[in-house]
């Protein structure tokens, strides 16, 4: 074989399996960290699920712990037990009223929270979607997998688990007979002997999971498809290149045989220090120019494998095919390092975010039973946690029908709490516009009198203000203002939509709570003007019996006179 065909052939083979040994393990390192994140992804959505699912369920724990509570005090105070009947009416109205207060919670796609016994038979305390099915033994509700009473299964957790667990099963979507994956938390309210439980349908996160694998599997067919192409061009146009250039250096390379000769026994070649003026001259010229390319690649080489990135390297030639792979080489390492990075900045900003998410959920675990001390703290971590300047809670007041608006409950700038009061009508303002709305209010450009942030060093207007509704059955009970000397990311956006559904949560379960501890009050208000009425009727009683006795020896008087 000729060295004009030969060179061609063994360049382009080199440079076959250099661009082959590249795009595999670029594909193969692609496949293993598309694979991590998927996995990591579906963990991370099936956490969100479990940490909502629990906080639902523990607001609803603590709905009826209080009013368990509140009953049992409010018949000591009678002087009545548990056992009494009347001590069983106090018990049965407050837990009916909280029962009803919880059968009305909605959340997310179809949840609800359901009551059942934990011994046998198991029977339905309270079932919003089957109410039918209250105060019975249901036997039909079965998991597929294992063939149990669904309501066994539920009390099995929860004696395993002590006291709470989660448990995944198959069930039909309502209106559908179809099943789909579901999961749900259990919890045991042990003085009563009651489960509670709620569920959501998971099956959109593999449905996520599924759509997030196939976009990162069509990324990696483009890049192979991308890479063929390319490397059939580069060495096609390397072969005819390289075959032209052999046909004109084949026979100078017989008057340099000697010295390429030495070349290829490793002998080291110093360059040519006379050239001459004709063609081998020009050979000579050549084989000069290629020992410093030789040694430019080594040094860039050298270089690109001690991670350096950034530097420069010079080809030796328009058509030169390896250094122009070199360059290709450092390129892609460099876009795997910054795809690397986005993946990393990816991966921070969701463990900000779960970060936060638990944060908020053992807030609202630990908060104050006083509405504004609980919306205080709420504010004061929002905005430290998301970097904002100034922030503010805004509830919902409707005590008086013909008077509705918002107050502002709780407000904080650079960590300083802040006194204001301040009422807004709904439609008034942003505020008043997010509140009719029900959707999250972003704006960068904010007017110069909308609002003023003090400091220690002066006053300053913020670059951006987001409005948060908080919502509940579908019903808005307050609204959340962040100011901030920045704008706001699309997922710090996120996630400030993402906790306010469990800030509203909370803050609905207080409000619940308050008004039952003020119809507790008012109860015992009516019980003593009760009792104080009933004495001053036996006074009065008492004065007529002794008017009735005084009359009658009057007429036994009366008559022995007349007789």
């Amino acid at each position: 074989m000729k060295i004009r065909t030969k060179l061609p052939l063994i360049t382009s083979i080199t440079v076959l399996i250099t661009i082959v040994a590249i795009t595999a393990y670029s594909i193969y390192d692609f496949r293993r960290k598309t694979k991590e994140s998927i996995e990591l992804y579906r963990l991370e959505q099936r956490e969100i699920s479990q940490i909502q699912l629990k906080d639902y369920v523990t607001n609803a724990y603590r709905m009826i712990e209080q009013a368990h509570e509140m009953s049992l005090a409010a018949g000591e105070a009678m002087g009545m037990s548990d056992e009494d009947v009347a001590g069983k009416i106090i018990l049965s109205n407050f837990l009916r009223l909280t029962v009803e207060n919880i059968r009305q919670i909605r959340f997310g796609d179809a949840g609800y929270i359901w009551l059942n016994e934990v011994e046998p038979p198991y029977k339905i305390i309270m079932h919003p979607i089957f109410p039918k099915n209250e105060g019975k033994v249901v036997t039909t509700f079965r998991i597929p997998e294992t063939k149990q009473n669904g309501y066994e299964a539920f009390a099995q957790v929860v004696h395993e688990n002590d006291g709470e667990g989660y448990l995944e099963y198959n069930y039909p979507k309502p209106g559908s007979s179809k099943d789909e994956p579901k999961l749900s938390f259990l919890k045991l309210y042990e003085p009563l002997g009651w489960v509670i439980g709620t569920g959501v349908y998971i099956d959109h996160i593999d449905k996520m999971v599924t759509r997030k694998a196939a976009q990162l599997n069509d990324q990696i067919n483009t890049m192979i498809t991308f890479t063929v192409i390319f490397g059939i061009v580069l060495i096609t146009l390397a072969s005819v290149l390289l075959y032209f250039f052999g046909k004109t250096i084949t026979d100078a390379i017989y008057r340099v045989r000697e010295q390429l000769f030495n070349m290829s026994k490793g002998l080291q070649v110093e360059k040519a220090a006379n050239l001459r003026k004709d063609e081998i001259g020009d050979m000579d010229l050549s084989l000069n120019d290629l020992i410093d390319g030789v040694n430019a690649y080594a040094q860039f080489a050298q270089s690109i494998g001690r991670g350096d990135l950034d530097s420069d390297f010079t080809m030796l030639s328009e058509d030169d095919n390896l250094g122009n792979s070199l360059l290709q080489m450092r390129d892609s390492l460099r876009i795997a390092r910054h795809e690397e990075e986005v993946r990393r900045a990816e991966n921070e900003k969701r463990n900000w975010a779960n970060e936060g998410y638990t944060k908020f959920s053992e807030l609202m675990r630990n908060s104050s039973e006083n509405i504004n001390e609980m919306a205080y703290e709420i504010i004061e971590s929002l905005v430290s946690y998301t970097n904002c300047v100034q922030g503010g809670l805004f509830l919902y007041n409707d005590d008086n029908k013909d008077d509705t608006y918002l107050e502002l409950s709780a407000s904080t700038a650079y960590n300083r709490r802040k006194f204001k009061q301040k009422q807004i009508k709904p439609g008034d303002g942003l505020v008043g516009a997010c509140f009719l709305e029900k959707k999250r209010i972003y704006i960068t450009k904010v007017p110069d009198d909308y609002i003023e942030v003090r400091s220690g060093l002066g006053t300053a207007n913020p670059d951006s203000i987001l409005i948060v509704p908080l919502v509940m059955e579908d019903n808005v009970i307050g609204i959340i203002e962040l100011a901030a000397f920045k704008a706001f990311s699309d997922f710090e956006i996120e996630f400030v939509e993402k906790v306010s559904e469990s800030i509203a949560a909370s803050l609905y379960a207080t409000r619940i709570n308050i008004r039952t501890s003020y119809m507790h009050k008012d109860f015992e208000k009516y019980e003593k003007e009760k009792e104080a009425l009933q004495d001053e009727l036996k006074e009065k009683d008492a004065e007529i019996r002794t008017l009735k006795r005084k009359l009658s020896v009057l007429e036994e008087k009366k008559s022995i006179l007349t007789f």
